[in-house]
């Protein structure tokens, strides 16, 4: 394994966690049952979750029989709004039709504060992470509800039950419905989620849970309704666009801004200087901003920027290929598996094969370009993002523009794709830093396409080497990968993020050891 040095990439903090329990109040006419998981040890049967993973969900029921349900995690067409509330609704024992779901903001406080927990999506983790937490919520909201019966008709709660919307009186065959035992819960103090008196259902007694239940936005998207984050209209909006250099991190040495505020539709235009520490990121660039994305964008074609020297000017695909070549030929700066002796196989093998084979940078291309509208006024800024990882995008605007957690508030956008490009908030710190030019005003940021593949987050190149041997039945006796990507040498040869292989790559597991 060889490593090439890479530029420096934004780093993507891991989101807190903690576990608390909150008590239900009255809310609007209806109740509102905050709810906090404490740590859950994995059950037999069930997924087993970290111990410090503490789920967030709000259930609001009023008197009319609708039932709101807070989705916490951003979607990216992944389907979490619709399957997060499904879980919390069928422990709490609702008809789906009488549910409606709202997508959360980020928390607004963050660490041993904040209210909702691991608001991020990748990995396909969101239905193992939140199948016991979210239907614990439920099952507690449902407890409230038979404890609310019970006292109404002073009767034990073991002699309670529930079915859909309503707790009945199982000797007497009595019942009432959720909607007529709303103030009575409100009163109640919320169980604890791990109190053993909270019995989760059977799964054969699951009646939204498995379902084919479409998603709750599908209507709304094949209608065009404003969802994304490239939807967002906020009155007294403006445009903008940003222009970055060809190559990564330089920065502005100068640039034509007094003509391109001549341009029509052009209202400001300014040089953003970048910044770049271990905590924070935001690269160097000119913001044109209008009332008119189309007309800042033409503007943006007359600008004419010259870029300050920058290390990275002196990279270039044919110059990493040539370094991998010459990596190639050297011995490996280790190994990551070796079973046998391959050189000595080899040397035995009735006939050898060797072959080259090279990937290139990949850009993860989401159908919905990079966007972000933020408004400073009042010293605080307030955010649309379509991000997957909205927590340390804020921590990035806090950073770079010296703003406390409590002046930045960030709402979570439908996001139309991601697959890990959204992990990384770069567009969430321009957005913010443009505005905070402009106080008092909106401002959309929306990159082009060209942006989205010229300044992406991406997939690392990579080479193999490969050298086969096989005895004179055609058997294989060897086989030899020497792989080159990115990474750090100065760092104990770490890979660069994604640029890794495993122990187990095909076909290494599959080839028998010979000595």
């Amino acid at each position: 394994m060889e490593t090439i040095n890479p530029p420096t990439r934004q780093p993507v903090d891991p989101p807190t966690r903690r576990e608390f329990l909150r008590a239900s109040a009255l809310v609007g006419g209806g109740l509102l049952i905050a709810s906090y998981a404490e740590p859950l040890a994995a059950m037999a049967g069930e997924f087993a979750l970290p111990a410090d993973f503490a789920p967030n969900a709000f259930i609001k029921m009023t008197p009319d029989g609708i039932v709101t349900i807070m989705a916490k995690n951003p979607e990216i067409g992944q389907g979490v709004k619709t399957m997060l509330p499904m879980l919390i609704a069928d422990e709490l024992d609702v008809e789906w039709k009488n549910v409606r779901t709202v997508q959360a903001d980020l928390d607004p406080k963050a660490g041993q504060a904040a209210v909702f927990q691991q608001q991020s999506a990748g990995g396909s983790t969101a239905t193992p992470n939140n199948w016991l937490p979210m239907r614990r919520v439920g099952a507690a909201a449902r407890a409230m509800m038979i404890t609310a019966a019970a006292q109404t008709w002073n009767v034990p709660e073991s002699e309670c039950a529930t079915m859909p919307g309503m707790v009945m009186h199982e000797p007497t065959h009595r019942h009432l419905a959720y909607t007529a035992l709303l103030e009575k819960a409100a009163t109640l103090t919320a169980p604890a989620l791990t109190d053993p008196n909270i019995k989760l259902k059977d799964p054969k007694d699951f009646r939204i849970i498995g379902q084919p239940i479409k998603s709750v936005d599908n209507h709304a998207i094949v209608t065009g309704k404003p969802l994304f984050g490239i939807d967002v209209n906020v009155p007294g909006m403006m445009y903008a666009v940003f222009e970055k250099a060809p190559v990564f991190a330089a920065k502005v040495a100068s640039a034509n801004i007094d003509d391109i505020k001549k341009e029509p539709g052009v209202k400001h235009a300014f040089v953003v200087e970048g910044v770049e520490a271990p905590l924070s990121s935001l690269m160097s660039g000119v913001a044109i901003v209008g009332d008119n994305w189309w007309l800042v964008n033409q503007a943006r074609k007359k600008l004419k920027v010259q870029w300050a020297a920058h290390p990275t000017s002196s990279q270039s695909s044919a110059a990493f290929e040539a370094k991998a070549k010459e990596f190639s030929k050297s011995a490996p700066m280790r190994s990551l598996r070796k079973d046998g002796d391959p050189d000595a196989a080899l040397s035995g093998a009735a006939k050898t094969v060797e072959a080259e084979y090279f990937y290139p940078f990949i850009a993860h291309a989401p159908l919905e370009p990079q966007n972000c509208t933020a408004l400073f006024k009042d010293g605080k800024m307030e955010i649309w993002a379509p991000s997957q990882n909205p927590g340390p995008g804020r921590t990035l605007v806090m950073n770079v523009l010296g703003l406390p957690i409590e002046a930045v508030t960030v709402h979570m956008t439908r996001v139309g794709g991601g697959f890990g490009r959204r992990l990384n908030n770069d567009y969430m710190v321009e957005a913010a830093r443009i505005a905070k030019e402009i106080p008092g005003t909106p401002v959309k940021l929306l990159w082009t396409r060209e942006d989205d593949f010229k300044h992406d987050f991406y997939r690392p190149a990579g080479w193999h080497y490969f050298k086969g041997g096989v005895d004179a039945q055609g058997n294989i006796v060897a086989w030899k990968d020497h792989f080159v990507s990115f990474g750090d040498i100065t760092q104990q040869n770490i890979f660069a993020q994604a640029a890794e292989i495993w122990a187990g790559e095909w076909p290494a597991a599959l080839v028998a050891a010979r000595g």
